[in-house]
């Protein structure tokens, strides 16, 4: 495959800074910055205000709270992690096994991208958070979306006859363990031999599916370790 076709498309270009006057695009990526700097989500508006270059009134304008505000930078979290997995599935192979891979490597890619995003999402979401319905529909849409893949790799013999709920909780277990140690900087000391390898998540994917696998979806494995982010 050229060289062209492994690097990211343009859309998931990571965003710097206060752009054309979008001061509202300007201060949740400040929130994400500082959540991803701190892993905590214990900050202030005048934190957030001092960062973008502004003051805490104009954040008002745009946000009614700070809780608003985290609400509103999680579901900005999830359309970025969409654009990285529509990015994967685009690249990948028709197999539902090669769509699974690709899903599980935007997942952990975004993750390195924007961590702030990521843990707010996986780690501190509000009560305000998990009410908003954008946001639900966001993780459930992702949701049907694996259960499907799944549902499909086993109608098509490439899995195991297993429980679904299993399957999922195999796969997120491992998509979400990888993306911790990345942006916890832990790979280096849980893989020294490892850590620059940058098929290291392929061959963690592929060794966990494994078991989920037939000897036909096996087989079709040994084909689908291509990593649009490598």
């Amino acid at each position: 495959m050229p060289d062209a076709e492994l690097a990211r498309n343009d859309e998931i270009q990571k965003k710097t800074g206060y752009h054309h006057g979008n001061l509202r695009n300007a201060i949740i990526d400040a929130v994400a910055q500082l959540i991803g700097e701190r892993r905590s989500a214990q900050f202030q508006l005048k934190d957030v205000a001092a960062l973008v270059g502004t003051s805490q009134p104009a954040i008002y304008k745009h946000f009614d709270s700070k809780q608003a505000l985290l609400v509103e930078t999680a579901i900005v979290g999830y359309t970025l992690q969409k654009q990285f997995r529509d990015y994967a599935l685009k690249v990948a192979a028709p197999s539902p096994l090669q769509k699974l891979l690709g899903i599980g490597y935007a997942y952990v890619h975004f993750a390195q991208t924007y961590p702030g995003f990521f843990l707010l999402m996986k780690y501190f979401e509000t009560d305000e958070i998990l009410r908003s319905k954008r946001y639900q529909q966001q993780r459930d849409e992702t949701l049907t979306l694996v259960r499907g893949l799944i549902v499909e790799a086993i109608e098509l013999d490439l899995f195991v006859d297993v429980n679904l709920d299993l399957a999922m909780t195999l796969l997120q277990s491992v998509a979400f363990g990888l993306a911790h140690q990345y942006i916890g900087e832990q790979i280096e000391y849980v893989a020294r031999e490892l850590h620059n390898d940058k098929d290291l998540v392929a061959r963690v994917f592929t060794l966990s599916m494994d078991s989920l696998l037939s000897e036909e979806g096996r087989r079709e494995l040994q084909q689908a370790s291509y990593n649009p982010f490598a």
